[in-house]
């Protein structure tokens, strides 16, 4: 939902938010003068060096640098972006903030009686659990399943009584309509004519989903037992599954919520690293066992979307399955789907996202694991986790019988095809490697295929003539995409490689030039604010970008620091630009691959220096060629001058030579006074 808050807001906020209040949530604070000192939760240290100035409302920490309002504390300590971290600040201090939208306000309350419903029904479903005779049989269910109370009463687990309409009438006298209930995902429109509505939720264990502050936005539900309603004149066979989720609503969406993450993710930042497991109880059990940074994707397979949100909190990424066939499958839909993302499994592998693949000994899910074995056990396993193209490899070749010839012709092809998506030829290479060693065939013979359907690749052929605009690997040329190069963009400016830049202009072509490269990477420095140059990207103007899409994605960062800068809004990095203001999918789709871009600088004041100075020079070089153009039609028209004056002799005076005259002269004048301007704009960027 696109929204900012009101003006006013958020002074308003933090004069109810006392910072030294809210910080000793997450700091032992002891009072030394006039300030409090504890140790900073941003760096491990043994002496304090974290500060707390509660008259000035401020915090800083003298041994990291870390500092700023209470603001700031809580989107650094909760892993939050600005919005978010104002939402969890007022929740704590009870204060309901007052926005703008540019929704519609009939589409943001919408989604704000939503949210409202959803919070209804958590609560609802959780009294009935551990209040309701009805729920007895739920409550020993999950009691033999080894849940103390105390943690069903932190995930606020409840039980949806086996009725038709028991929630929906509850919700209805309390104000919320028939349709409201529907678009919720709680209820479902009746098929009879009415307008009414029916539970969707019927004799089953509850299981809030929440989003990163803590709202519940949807829920998973697991079936209790067979001979209930549920089987009886069931609406849809998904009713009699043993586990359904909430459909996708205006404020639930599966492919992005993650079950947990509100719960796990101060200790996914702590270990760094993220586990994801399949179901909710499993979640619960770690976390009951003190595996606190687990999480699970919400009835799907890990998708792109979850990696981008999980990625806020850690790099490290470990799929936790059992071994049995459902386990394995759901591994590969995973991978799959991340294949998915820009064709481009090496983003999450290479300087952005590790993820790592852990199975569990046959028969154990996580949950029965820790229980039958130990958390120590677990994280035992944990350790023994294999990268992700290992585990890939190791699925392929699990498919295939290699004692066969046939078999082993096609397992060699689906590797290689494989491997050929990859754009690291590091990657590639140790890939290689692996192949020939398990497949006991020559490396020179499987390189020969890969570059093969490397070829196929970058020609469409080997997607039947779609283009998926994959790199080659270790290929820098107009044809190839390399917008996240293996090496540093600066490699490619030094001398000798000049020339690079002004290949593959043609908007046409498959893959991006050296030249938008270079204008991605710039706006990459700019999103994340990097280097001591970083205002003067912002000052060089639009005209420095040659292609259409970075061109609008840069225009819309000048104005998100011109409106900041003229309202006095201090701008939080990285920039979180609002998909309303971006026009047009390409400069949407350039936008997300920004965000997930690796920031492989080794020094961020050298690279916005390079950027800086390339973006100038490849400018001066296309208005050198506007000059050596303009001359050109001048030394024209100087000729044309000299030929008619020639053919007219002593005509001088006729109406025809004053006119061409005069035409030819206001030409010459207008093209040598924007040879001037040009040459003087050469003139102020050379360096």
């Amino acid at each position: 939902m696109a929204r900012s808050l009101r003006e006013g807001e958020i002074e308003e906020l933090k004069t109810r938010a006392d910072i030294q209040s809210i910080i000793s949530g997450y700091v032992n604070l002891k009072r030394t003068g006039k300030s409090y000192t504890g140790l900073c939760p941003f760096h491990k240290e043994k002496t304090p060096s974290f500060s707390v100035d509660p008259g000035r409302q401020l915090y800083h920490c003298f041994g990291c640098g870390e500092g700023g309002d209470v603001i700031s504390f809580i989107m650094k300590v909760e892993n939050l972006d600005f919005i978010e971290a104002a939402e969890f600040l007022a929740k704590k201090v009870n204060y309901n903030l007052q926005y703008i939208h540019t929704d519609a306000p009939e589409i943001t309350e919408k989604r704000s009686r939503l949210v409202d419903l959803n919070e209804l029904a958590r609560k609802y479903y959780s009294y009935v659990l551990f209040n309701s005779k009805a729920s007895l049989s739920a409550m020993q269910y999950l009691e033999e399943r080894g849940f103390l109370r105390e943690t069903l009463s932190l995930f606020e687990v409840g039980y949806s009584l086996d009725s038709w309409d028991n929630f929906s009438n509850f919700a209805k006298k309390r104000g919320f309509k028939p349709k409201e209930l529907a678009d919720s995902g709680l209820a479902i429109q009746s098929t009879k004519g009415t307008s009414d509505v029916y539970d969707r939720f019927r004799g089953r264990i509850m299981f809030p989903i929440k989003d990163l502050v803590g709202k519940t936005v949807g829920f998973g539900a697991r079936i209790l037992t067979q001979n209930s309603n549920i089987m009886k004149k069931s609406a849809t066979f998904s009713q009699s599954a043993k586990y359904i989720n909430t459909p996708e609503t205006k404020i639930y969406s599966k492919s992005r919520n993650i079950y947990g993450l509100y719960y796990a993710k101060n200790s996914i930042v702590e270990k760094d690293q993220a586990l994801i497991v399949e179901g909710y109880t499993d979640v619960m059990t770690l976390h009951q066992a003190g595996i606190k940074n687990a999480v699970a994707s919400c009835g799907t397979a890990l998708t792109s979307e979850q990696v981008a949100v999980l990625g806020r909190f850690t790099k490290n990424i470990v799929l936790v399955f059992d071994s049995d066939s459902a386990g394995m499958s759901a591994s590969i839909r995973g991978i799959d789907r991340l294949k998915d993302y820009n064709e481009r499994l090496d983003l999450f592998i290479e300087g952005n996202i590790d993820i790592k693949v852990a199975i569990l000994e046959e028969g154990y899910d996580p949950a029965d694991f820790v229980i039958k074995k130990g958390s120590k056990a677990f994280l035992e396993t944990l350790s023994n986790a294999s990268g992700i193209i290992d585990f890939i490899i190791a699925m392929i070749l699990k498919k295939y019988n290699i004692e066969n010839l046939g078999e082993k012709l096609r397992a060699t092809d689906e590797l290689v095809s494989f491997i050929a998506t990859l754009s690291s030829k590091i990657v590639q290479e140790e890939c290689i490697k692996k192949i020939s060693e398990k497949l006991s065939l020559r490396e020179a013979l499987l390189i020969e295929q890969l570059l093969k359907k490397i070829k196929a690749i970058s020609t469409g052929s080997l997607y039947g003539g779609k283009e998926r605009g994959t790199a080659a690997a270790g290929s820098s040329g107009p044809g190839n995409v390399k917008v996240f190069p293996e090496q540093s963009f600066v490699k490619h400016t030094a001398a000798g490689h000049e020339d690079n830049y002004e290949s593959g202009r043609d908007e046409e072509n498959a893959g991006f030039s050296p030249a938008k490269n270079l204008e991605i990477e710039s706006l990459k420095i700019l999103i994340n604010g990097l280097g001591e140059d970083f205002n003067q990207l912002l000052e060089i103007g639009a005209e420095h970008y040659r292609y259409e899409d970075t061109k609008k994605l840069y225009e819309v960062i000048r104005g998100i620091f011109a409106e900041g800068q003229k309202q006095g809004v201090v701008i939080n990095f990285p920039l979180e630009i609002s998909s309303n203001k971006l026009e047009g999918e390409q400069v949407k789709k350039l936008y997300n691959l920004i965000q997930f871009s690796p920031l492989n600088y080794s020094d961020y004041n050298l690279a916005c220096r390079e950027v800086l100075f390339n973006l100038k020079r490849l400018y001066l070089t296309d208005r050198a060629e506007e000059i050596g153009q303009l001359l050109k039609k001048i030394e024209s028209y100087n000729k044309k001058f000299r030929e008619l004056a020639a053919n007219l002799n002593n005509q001088e005076g006729s109406k025809e030579y004053i006119l061409k005259k005069e035409k030819i002269e206001n030409r010459i004048k207008e093209l040598t006074h924007s040879l001037s301007e040009l040459e003087a704009e050469k003139r102020k960027y050379m360096l």
